[in-house]
Formats: structure tokens, C-alpha cells, sequence
């Protein structure tokens, strides 16, 4: 999930006893009241998906949490952030990798669940969410079953401890091995509460032209979704992930419709990649580079996009990205198929220090749903 360019979020671990507590033994309740350490127990409601990347409370306490139902820390636990989130309705959840070298090991498996579920009880928090995306060869099939035997395995140890406890996995924009992850997508959804698509960074592998394009095209986005659908996975155990970031790419050669060029750069197996790119916050793309565009916001109909050119030092750069227009679209595909909801990477690309009124327009282009599912 991560090529950040311009301004870069860096991942701090905070090992404070304040705020990070992995070792040693379950302190009381850290929040202002007993019931906002408990565990979130509604696991049939509409999710608002999303991932924290700053540990910053001038970040998160900013986030619409009339929407959130699940926050992702990403490289930090807050104890601050679980009791907020717990006084909102909102899970906080632990992210976690497994090291795919050790995937066919059955004792490592185990080891590594016991130790997970220690950091997600001894911190008040609601579960984990898996974000493994190495890629595992098409023949790798002890790769790739120990991978479902680990998320199956953690999914029957954290509902043993806590039947409220959540787990869930980030998957690739689509089932057919995007990156050569070749992995039990339907089993997958079997082992968990649900599955996170990651319908984003869609231009991993660019077939064809190497030419900048869409970060979440909305056809390639919907044919993700459906091949999930084919496969016979469980609509309710689907939840659409989108990108709150884009991509801005050098271009070696610019045509007058605007069509940009890009180096090669090889990404498993293709020669062209969006990694001859890098990724862009929204708030900085509509505080910073849009103002001062050359192009002005065009509107791709191929891929239902917003796109600009940016000129600095005689050097064309391309610039895609989502804004509430093109999210609107692909949150209705969730909406209109009966997903189990949305989500971003991530909730710190838009910022409303410096683009308070973007900010406050990508919130609110989010879906509402039901704040209970009762």
C-alpha cells in the first residue's frame, strides 16, 4: 500500500507506555469510562472502512466519526484513538504481515496468532487486519494454503477469546492474480468477517502502452468487483476499497491529447508499472499542483478519472487521482450491489489544515448507512 512522493507520510512506531502497549501485563482501562474499553459488538452493520497512517490527534479526532466503523492503526497503537474510536461506535483494529517465508510453517503460524491476539488484548482493541500482498507463484500451492491456514487459524483463536473480534483481510482490485498473488481468494472470505478489495494502484501492471492512466479506473474497478462476484464470494463479506490519493507520473513525451508517456519500470513480471510514478495525497494535489496547473481538471470518459498536467522547470508531469465525483461512482457500485461497504487508503490524504473544504468534501461523498444494524 505505499509510494508516497511530494509529502511524504513517514510511519513512526511510538514505544511509549502511554500509547503503545504490547509487553507486560493488561493495565486498567485507560478511558473515561469501563464501557469504551469493551469490545464493539454490532458485526452485522454497514462498514465505513478505514486506515490511520499519523499518529496525530489533530489527524484523527478530525475524521467524520458519524461514519467510521472501523479504524486500521497503521504502524502505531494509541490507546487515546481506541478509547475515541470505542466512544463513537467504531472498532480499532491492529494491522498486521506474516512473513511469507515462514507461511508453511505450522508452529510459526501458531506462535505469531497467540502473540497477535496478546497486542489486541492487552490494548483494548477490536481485532486485526491483515494486509499480506507478496506475491505467491500460481504453483505455490503450500504457499498459498498456508496463508488461508493462517487466517483461518487466527479467525478461530480471536472468536474463541472474543466472538466480537474482527478479522479481515486486504485483497487485490481483482481475484485473477493481480501481482502474481495467486492466492484462495474465496477461501479467504470463508476465514474471515470480510474481505477488503483494494480496488487501487490498478496500473501495477501496465499491459499495452506504457502511458500514465487511471489509479482506480471505475470499468476496471467494476470488473474487479464482479470477478470477485463469479468466484462465488458472499456479497456481505465484500467491502470496496478506494483510493484517497493519486499518482503523479514524469512524462518522457506528452502528445496534444495529452496522452504521457512514462519510463519503463518492471513490476513482477511486466515491463511497465505504475512505479515509474509515485503516490500523491489528494490535499496536496488540490492545495498545491491543481492551482497551478496547465491543463486545468479534465474529465477521462475511458476511465471515469479526473487527470490535470503540471509544468515544473520545463519538465510535464500527469497527474491522476480520485476526487468526490469519481468516488461517488464507484461507492454507488458498492451500494447498488449490496456490499458490505467502503473504505480508503487512507483517511490522512486529505487534510483540513490545508484543504479544509476538500477535506470536507471527500467525507461527505462517503456513503451513509445506519449507524446501528439493528
Amino acid at each position: 500500500m505505499g509510494r508516497e512522493f511530494f509529502c511524504p507520510v513517514t510511519i513512526v512506531f511510538v514505544f511509549s507506555l502511554i500509547v503503545f502497549i504490547v509487553n507486560g501485563t493488561k493495565t486498567s482501562c485507560p478511558c473515561a469510562t469501563e464501557q469504551q474499553c469493551e469490545v464493539i459488538k454490532d458485526d452485522k452493520r454497514k462498514e465505513i472502512f478505514i486506515f490511520s497512517l499519523e499518529n496525530s490527534k489533530d489527524k484523527w479526532s478530525r475524521y467524520d466519526w458519524s461514519k467510521v466503523t472501523t479504524v486500521v492503526m497503521v504502524g502505531y497503537i494509541n490507546l487515546e484513538l481506541m478509547c475515541f474510536a470505542h466512544k463513537h461506535g467504531a472498532r480499532a483494529v491492529l494491522i498486521a504481515n506474516f512473513p511469507k517465508a515462514n507461511l508453511t510453517n505450522a508452529t510459526d503460524r501458531s506462535k505469531w496468532v497467540k502473540k497477535n491476539l496478546q497486542t489486541v488484548q492487552k490494548n483494548y482493541l477490536d481485532g486485526i487486519n491483515f494486509d499480506f500482498e507478496d506475491f505467491i507463484e500460481e504453483n505455490r500451492t503450500d504457499q498459498r494454503d498456508g496463508y488461508t491456514s493462517l487466517v483461518n487459524e487466527t479467525f478461530q483463536t480471536f472468536k474463541q477469546a472474543n466472538k466480537n473480534y474482527q478479522v479481515t483481510v486486504d485483497v487485490a482490485w481483482s481475484p485473477v492474480g493481480v501481482d502474481s498473488r495467486f492466492y484462495d481468494y474465496l477461501k479467504l472470505s470463508y476465514v474471515s468477517d470480510f474481505l477488503f478489495i483494494m480496488s487501487y494502484d490498478e496500473q501495477s501492471q501496465i499491459y499495452g502502452e506504457c502511458v500514465a492512466g487511471a489509479n482506480s479506473g471505475f470499468y476496471k474497478t467494476l470488473s474487479g468487483f464482479y470477478k470477485y462476484y463469479e468466484m462465488g464470494a458472499d456479497l456481505n463479506k465484500l467491502v470496496l476499497g478506494v483510493p484517497w490519493y493519486g499518482y503523479i507520473y514524469q512524462c518522457v513525451s506528452i502528445t496534444k491529447d495529452n496522452k504521457c508517456a512514462i519510463k519503463h519500470v518492471p513490476f513482477r513480471g511486466v515491463n511497465c508499472s505504475d512505479a515509474a510514478g509515485h503516490e500523491i495525497n489528494y490535499s496536496y494535489i488540490m492545495a498545491s499542483l491543481l492551482p497551478k496547473s496547465s491543463t486545468g481538471r479534465i474529465w477521462d470518459r475511458e476511465t471515469l478519472s479526473p487527470r490535470f498536467n503540471f509544468v515544473n522547470n520545463t519538465i510535464t508531469y500527469q497527474i491522476w487521482y480520485d476526487d468526490p465525483e469519481s468516488l461517488a461512482l464507484k461507492y454507488n457500485i458498492s451500494t447498488y450491489h449490496g456490499l458490505r461497504g467502503v473504505g480508503m487508503w487512507n483517511a490522512d490524504a486529505v487534510d483540513f489544515a490545508i484543504d479544509p473544504q476538500g477535506a470536507k468534501g471527500m467525507w461527505d461523498a462517503l456513503p451513509v448507512y445506519p449507524r446501528n444494524s439493528s
